[in-house]
């Protein structure tokens, strides 16, 4: 599958099981850096679970940071593959920040 980008809103991005929340330290270190700006921020990339879900491969940290400073916001992901397992009932981003 070539890898197809989309723009999504961050707070509907599935986490990894082995990934369940960004790093705090990282986090905070990208607010101080960043802030709310998704200007030249890499896409984020996904796999997309046999349920329809795309669950975050690489940057959880990147997503969290939008998520948190500018709800509504759409990021650029980049959808790798195909996964053959239903994420649903995985958490999101959105679960998570307030």
């Amino acid at each position: 599958m070539p890898s197809e980008l989309r723009d999504v809103d961050p707070r509907v991005l599935r986490l990894p099981p082995s990934r369940p929340f960004a790093d705090p330290i990282k986090l905070a270190r990208q607010i101080a850096r960043f802030g709310a700006s998704a200007e030249g921020m890499p896409p984020i990339v996904v796999y997309e679970g046999s349920d329809g879900v795309l669950v975050i491969y690489n940057g959880v940290t990147r997503a969290t940071r939008i998520a948190k400073l500018a709800p509504g916001t759409l990021v650029r992901v980049e959808v790798i593959g195909k996964l053959r397992k239903a994420y649903a009932n995985e958490p999101k981003i959105g679960d998570l920040v307030p």
